[in-house]
């Protein structure tokens, strides 16, 4: 197979279900860069069946500290950002090479084709075309940040290209089913209220957060066609809208126990709670 002159990124963790099937998208790569966060499954053995160009990164619960890292890694100019549960079609490739080789652009937007519960989303904010992020780049262009989904920043003023056709787009499968969204969304939400915590991003008000929550579903449901989408539209807008509450209701339990840990001290408050009521009947029992 003809490589071409780009590196691959992948950051992973614990993606054996998925890693093969992206990697086999992009054999064409001259450079596929992993950096892994010490992955428990086969999720590095798939990788080095692939490339030999692969790092280790401190385990964070999300990828997006990592990302700067794996950016540093990649050898070429040109950058193809990937998630491990994406792959690149025979149009996209085509596409990508013909900007690459004509230089039509420094920064690329790309549609993405997300799945959800098996459903190939129409709307929601998560259609194609309503759902594009700048995943192809010459790599001088582009920096991260550390912070949770708001991690991508463009420098050095580059030429924007915005790919229009959904057919030269990722395909992403986003979302197997509910516990799989749940699980992401408890720990993105726990993520979010610990950097409230500590005063990295700013506190909202409950006011605040039931407007954010309902903005969420009008906006995805109503403004973003999600009605398209039937009844996985439905379940994602109010998805969406409970990640709001669920932030907030992590932050005022954070405040109330001073901890970000504050299981930890409810549970040091039922002990005491029961212990109280322990001796209670060790009392009568003396008496």
């Amino acid at each position: 197979m003809k490589k071409y002159p780009l590196s691959v990124v992948i950051n992973t963790l614990n993606e054996e279900k998925n890693l093969r099937n992206c990697l086999e998208t992009v054999k064409w790569a001259e450079e596929i860069v992993i950096v892994d966060m010490y992955s428990d499954d086969n999720t590095v053995p798939i990788a080095r069946e692939y490339t030999g160009r692969i790092f280790f990164h401190e385990r964070m619960g999300y990828a997006d500290p990592a990302r700067q890292f794996a950016l540093d890694q990649a050898s070429h100019e040109w950058v193809l950002s990937l998630d491990a549960d994406e792959l690149v079609p025979p149009p996209l490739k085509e596409r990508l090479l013909a900007i690459m080789q004509n230089d039509q652009a420094d920064l690329v937007y790309l549609p993405h084709n997300n799945y959800f519960f098996g459903h190939l989303m129409q709307g929601t904010s998560w259609g194609a075309l309503q759902d594009k992020h700048p995943r192809f780049y010459k790599k001088k262009f582009v920096r991260y940040s550390e912070t949770v989904h708001d991690i991508f920043r463009i420098v050095n003023n580059p030429r924007v290209l915005a790919v229009e056709d959904p057919r030269e787009g990722f395909i992403h499968f986003n979302y197997i089913d509910v516990e799989h969204f749940l699980d992401k969304l408890n720990r993105y939400t726990t993520i979010e209220a610990k950097n409230i915590f500590a005063g990295q991003k700013e506190d909202i008000s409950a006011g605040k957060m039931l407007y954010k929550a309902a903005r969420e579903f009008l906006r995805r449901f109503i403004v973003r066609k999600g009605y398209k989408d039937g009844a996985q539209g439905l379940y994602l807008s109010c998805l969406m809208a409970a990640y709001h509450v669920s932030t907030f209701a992590k932050i005022r339990l954070m405040k109330r126990f001073q901890s970000q840990s504050p299981r930890e001290e409810i549970e040091k408050l039922y002990a005491q709670i029961a212990a109280g009521i322990i001796a209670e009947y060790r009392n009568h029992e003396g008496k």
